[in-house]
């Protein structure tokens, strides 16, 4: 497939620049476990006793910006065994950053939708995107930022955006200033949380067809009471009690869906990687 330039692959994913709303800053750290299971230590070392044995597709908050003997986070998290709020040390090398170590651009919440639009899924091919995009390429192509923020090499640039018809916050990932990765975030809130769960089935779907069959398909309960039922995943999927992510690969590129929340709020993700990328929060 041809390489497109950058200009060309966001008009075909349908994005458009759409002016900034009221925005405040605050840190939010979430790491993602990406080992089929991690222990999750009293204290920062291989030795020390076990708090909690989490499964590949967990859900932990960042505690403390800094590392520990040099490679340990300390986290917290809600324990899917007795329900309360625990703290232990996880290794970096286990876990990916969901977002920047910096601010995280938290958008005024808007009012919820009793009946959003569909995903347009029209699209019949799928863009090659080209990685290695300097940062004054894509700042001259897209123009300023809504928020750009810094973590070590790594430079997160913010954009709100319309994707596939629906409102999306874009964030531009670079290493050494060339783009790396691609995420999107979902702004748009629904009353129905079922739809939430009915939206990742419909681009799952979607992309198993242009793609094929996902390397991972992951479905993380961490509250088998709602496993049981059998229904309600929208309102399992809000508490945190239940994740949905999905990974694809095409060629030199990773491509992650994920549905994950707590505290009566949802986060429906996407994610394009360039795989060759020596990135910490890449496939």
């Amino acid at each position: 497939m041809k390489v497109l330039n950058a200009r060309l692959v966001l008009a075909l994913l349908g994005l458009s620049l759409l002016a900034p709303l009221a925005a405040r800053a605050e840190i939010i750290v979430r790491l993602e476990v990406t080992a089929e299971k991690v222990a999750i230590r009293l204290e920062p070392s291989d030795r020390s006793p076990v708090v909690e044995v989490l499964p590949r597709g967990a859900i932990v908050k960042q505690s403390s910006a800094m590392k520990f003997r040099t490679n340990w986070y300390y986290v917290i998290f809600t324990s899917s065994k007795s329900g309360r709020t625990l703290a232990g040390y996880v290794p970096d090398s286990c876990v990916r950053k969901l977002n920047s170590t910096l601010k995280v651009v938290d958008l005024t919440p808007e009012a919820e939708l009793a009946d959003p639009v569909e995903f347009d899924l029209t699209a019949s091919v799928l863009p090659k995107v080209e990685w290695g995009k300097k940062e004054e390429i894509i700042l001259r192509a897209e123009g300023r930022p809504l928020s750009r923020d810094l973590s070590g090499d790594m430079v997160f640039l913010r954009y709100q955006r319309q994707v596939l018809g629906k409102r999306c916050l874009v964030t531009y990932v670079l290493i050494d200033r060339k783009l790396a990765s691609l995420r999107l975030h979902l702004l748009e809130r629904y009353a129905n949380k079922d739809r939430y769960v009915a939206d990742y089935n419909r681009i799952r779907e979607f992309l198993n067809a242009k793609i094929g069959q996902p390397r991972y398909n992951n479905v993380v309960w961490k509250d088998w009471a709602y496993a049981g039922k059998g229904d309600n995943l929208g309102q399992a999927v809000t508490t945190g009690s239940l994740s949905l992510s999905s990974e694809w690969t095409v060629g030199d590129t990773g491509l992650r869906l994920s549905l994950t929340g707590e505290n009566s709020e949802v986060r429906f993700d996407a994610e394009i990687n360039a795989l060759k990328t020596r990135n910490p929060a890449s496939f």
